[in-house]
């Protein structure tokens, strides 16, 4: 008669299939991942602020008809005049 497999059993023949698989190569981690041709060769600056900062912000947005990021851009330019830096944002 033969043996019933248990549930240990199975899940061990499992995680040796997973294994198998994550040996062999596959072709998706050679490729790279889609960049947006605008952000290419650019970098993400980042910042954490409290919600009524945020909501000011999107809320200038809409009165001055411009997005988040042209006001960033706009206010990074005005701090490198400040501090007599080039405006290249």
């Amino acid at each position: 008669m033969k043996k019933k497999s248990t549930l240990a059993d199975a899940l061990l023949q499992h995680s040796d299939h997973v294994d198998q698989k994550e040996k062999a190569p596959s072709k998706q981690s050679t490729s790279h991942s889609y960049v947006a041709p605008v952000r290419r060769g650019k970098k993400a600056v980042t910042g954490w602020f409290e919600p009524d900062v945020v909501r000011q912000l999107k809320l200038l947005g809409i009165e001055q008809n411009m997005t988040i990021q042209d006001l960033m851009k706009e206010a990074l330019n005005d701090l490198f005049s400040k501090y007599n830096k080039a405006q290249i944002a």
